[in-house]
């Protein structure tokens, strides 16, 4: 991995050295003390529970190479001192600064759901031959991105990266700071709306991704969205790629055909021979793997090349998630739920042939005044799932009874805690 001195740490922050020497030699950016591994610089980040400059002493026991902070130090230190005046926008221009050293394409990947998992697809069926830096987990927030890209190496030849939003600006800032080479919307839908107000404001912050994207870049898009596909074409820039997936005619990456198997879904893609096997369930997948395979039309890869990779593709954890425990089969979808993902687990659950079906439903976060009639809505849809027992659990435990019972009856119980 590229080195850094401190020198281009102030060229990456413009901030200013008020102790050390600007040549010296630095390992790395660190922003846990408990983590940081030795020559490491170590950035003093403020969060709502915790403030880094606490750790400024544990962060020179371990030895490392510069602090960079945005107060000075109240005890003295001979180790190169960087004065910045905010430590978490510092990170990003660290990331930033990095990600300019590698002439790679960066793929960036966001929407209201699907993001996990079509990123961890892009990357499974990339890295089959080439090394491909990926988004850990669900690190996509202006914390998790910078760490991702001060991860980027020599050999990696492909960055795949997850964005995400739940504030006007976040995706903006965020593909500033990793500067794709394509962009990739999975969907538009109703999530975080407490702080957008409406759909078409979530939409403009997805879609300003492609302010971002790199002038003979690509945008890949859900083409039987329309709202989403006509706003996207108003954003692609002369000598950009559009490409679209879906069930639409007019996508260029479309799914004819699509058949539930007992270990996952096979689909026959117009132009393609064959079928493709998926190995996950949930019709809502078919999305997740267009998008991923959108991404591959644009980067030149076929189809058939990556055929046996698909079949081989791992679950993702908590998305969709099949557990079979002792004669059960638990459906484990529980990260950070909004109404679109939640109707797809259930839309999942209508699927599994079981002799009883058990909904455990808690709280989707961030409605706001849409919070009410999101959640009546996923009770009705729970109940037109063919569930047989209703567990609510949360503040809007009630609503997600009401419209599960104006339905249809079914056994309910409702909790506030558990």
């Amino acid at each position: 991995m590229p080195g850094w001195t401190v020198n281009q740490l102030l060229e990456a922050t413009q901030g200013t050295l008020v102790v050390g020497n600007g040549s010296e030699a630095v390992n790395g950016i660190g922003i846990d003390s408990r983590r940081l591994a030795p020559r490491q610089a170590f950035l003093a980040i403020r969060g709502p529970r915790f403030d880094g400059h606490a750790f400024l002493q544990e962060a020179i026991d371990r030895q490392a190479a510069c602090l960079i902070v945005s107060q000075r130090p109240s005890t003295p230190s001979a180790i190169p001192t960087i004065v910045v005046q905010d430590t978490t926008n510092a990170l990003g221009d660290l990331a930033a600064f990095h990600r300019r050293r590698f002439a790679i394409p960066l793929i960036a990947v966001t929407g209201s759901c699907g993001k996990t998992t079509t990123k961890d697809l892009i990357a499974h069926l990339l890295s089959e031959d080439e090394p491909v830096l990926k988004t850990q987990g669900t690190e996509n927030n202006h914390i998790g991105l910078p760490l991702t890209l001060l991860r980027l190496a020599p050999t990696h030849r492909y960055a795949v990266v997850e964005l995400g939003s739940n504030h006007p600006g976040e995706i903006a800032y965020l593909a500033r700071l990793a500067q794709p080479t394509m962009a990739v919307v999975t969907n538009i839908g109703p999530a975080h709306l407490e702080f957008f107000g409406s759909l078409e404001a979530v939409r403009r912050e997805k879609l300003s991704l492609l302010e971002a994207l790199d002038p003979q870049g690509a945008a890949i898009i859900p083409g039987d969205q329309l709202d989403v596909l006509l706003e996207a074409k108003s954003r692609i820039r002369p000598g950009m790629t559009l490409v679209t997936f879906g069930a639409s005619d007019q996508c260029g990456v479309q799914v004819v055909e699509t058949h539930r198997k007992a270990d996952g879904l096979s689909l026959r893609l117009r132009g393609t021979p064959g079928e493709l096997f998926l190995p996950l369930r949930g019709f809502h997948n078919v999305e997740n793997a267009l998008a991923a395979l959108a991404c591959l039309k644009a980067l030149g890869v076929s189809f058939e090349s990556v055929r046996d990779r698909l079949r081989a593709m791992p679950p993702p954890a908590m998305r969709s998630e099949l557990i079979r425990c002792n004669g059960f089969t638990i459906i484990n979808d529980c990260y950070n739920a909004n109404p679109l993902s939640f109707a797809r687990a259930l839309e999942l659950l209508g699927e599994l042939d079981t002799a009883r079906k058990v909904l455990i439903a808690g709280d989707m976060l961030e409605l706001g005044g849409a919070a009410s009639k999101a959640h009546h809505m996923i009770g009705e849809l729970a109940a037109r799932s063919g569930i047989d027992v209703l567990l609510a659990v949360g503040d809007f435990a009630e609503m997600i009874a009401r419209g599960a019972s104006e339905r249809r009856p079914l056994t309910t119980e409702i909790y506030r805690t558990v």
